[in-house]
């Protein structure tokens, strides 16, 4: 691992290559952090065109890309992250998705922002349907996306960052609430708790359970709305999320209080002890370093 390195963003995707290819154009964008960040894009399987995007943007990206994967069998994104992490090097990770778009400082402050025990819970101003189709290279390398957020979602972020604020003045229990596209943590901290529990199968929870173990473990979640956020792109709903969450197909496992803080199913299958002995990496079924930057050579 070369020694400057401070960041890797996990970017997980699956057969959304248009918002994939928007996605690495605003990382490629990013300011204040070369040589410190390397991107691992985490697919679920997809069949389609999104590995020659992930390939063809590592030929000019400004940092290391790793291209990873496994065979579809569900929304598994759960095991896209843990995937992942096992493929990345650096002691902060930054969690997100590839229907975001990122400020140019964005990955700079999560780095500025980052301590031991405290794990950043993001959000994303949501761009409409109309908005998202006009998101093209130049929109993004103008900024004037930012522009086309309504005012209704603005206020959204304005009154979820005051309620953050005061969730962290009264230390409260269960809040703010982990959301998948923007978690900043340090890998010490998901170590301890052993990743996502990938036995989370289908829309939902998995960020939950996440943020119920690190507490239990006495982690603090903090929100990151002060200093930064990043603009998610419309997509057609996930086919396995329900009308109503409560009937999620993974609340039931959520429910169960007494789950072990270190999941089974984690970064590491503690079901089989031999794993324990395997290095970071060692599970990942297709993982593909496709540029490295000359520092990282």
């Amino acid at each position: 691992m070369p020694s400057d390195l401070k960041l890797s963003v996990i970017l997980t995707t699956y057969h959304r290559p248009a918002h994939l290819e928007r996605s690495l154009h605003s990382l490629a964008l990013q300011r204040g952090v070369d040589g410190q960040v390397e991107i691992i894009v985490a697919d679920d399987g997809s069949q389609d065109r999104t590995q020659s995007i992930v390939r063809n943007f590592a030929c000019s990206a400004p940092f290391p890309v790793i291209w990873i994967t496994h065979p579809h069998q569900g929304f598994r994104v759960a095991l896209c992250r843990n995937d992942g992490v096992r493929a990345s090097s650096a002691p902060y990770l930054l969690l997100t998705d590839s229907d975001c778009l990122f400020p140019e400082d964005h990955l700079h402050k999560h780095l500025l922002a980052r301590k031991p025990g405290v794990i950043r819970a993001g959000d994303c101003y949501r761009l409409n349907q109309k908005s998202t189709n006009r998101v093209d290279v130049d929109a993004i390398t103008s900024g004037q996306y930012r522009a086309w957020v309504s005012h209704r979602e603005r206020m959204r972020i304005f009154q979820k960052t005051i309620k953050d604020h005061y969730y962290r003045l009264t230390r409260n229990s269960t809040k703010p609430k982990l959301t998948g596209y923007n978690i900043g943590i340090s890998r010490e901290d998901l170590l301890a708790v052993n990743g996502f529990d990938e036995s989370y199968v289908g829309w939902g929870c998995e960020d939950d359970d996440l943020a119920h173990r690190l507490r239990k473990m006495g982690k603090r979640i903090v929100s990151a709305l002060s200093y930064t956020h990043g603009y998610h792109m419309w997509h057609p709903t996930e086919p396995s999320r329900p009308a109503k969450w409560t009937d999620g197909p993974n609340v039931g496992r959520l429910e169960y209080l007494d789950r072990p803080i270190r999941c089974v199913a984690g970064i590491v299958n503690l079901a089989d002890q031999s794993e324990k002995q395997l290095p970071l990496g060692a599970n990942a079924l297709n993982r593909r370093t496709l540029r490295r930057s000359k520092s990282a050579a």
